[in-house]
């Protein structure tokens, strides 16, 4: 292959990957709409409804000291660690979260 017909495959390639950016943006809004993971032959369109994230310091910190000293730890840093989820599950608190933005993935199965 010489230089102008390389340049004619890459010219071809960018032109063809741009289409098909374009068109997986159109699938990700109608599975986004139905928000559900969608197959369609061997091509699959999973949703992903976004992570949540909990904030269990918050709440955790109402709990009595006794409490939050039996799941802190004191490793060899100069900082003590505390596991806050622990503290709430023992002192039985619901931990606020919020909810990620949700996404699709396209793939091709085979």
């Amino acid at each position: 292959m010489d230089s102008s017909e390389l340049a004619t495959k890459m010219l071809e390639w960018e032109k063809a990957k741009k289409a098909l950016d374009a068109l997986g943006v159109e699938i990700a809004a109608g599975v986004l709409a139905a928000g559900k993971t969608q197959t369609v032959g061997n091509v699959r369109a999973s949703y992903s409804k976004g992570r949540k994230r909990y904030d269990y310091e918050t709440p955790g910190r109402n709990a009595t000291a006794d409490m939050i000293a039996a799941h802190t730890t004191a490793p060899p840093r100069p900082a003590p660690k505390t596991d806050w989820r622990r503290v709430c599950k023992d002192a039985g608190f619901d931990a606020p979260f919020t909810q990620g933005e949700p996404s699709v993935s396209l793939k091709l199965l085979e």
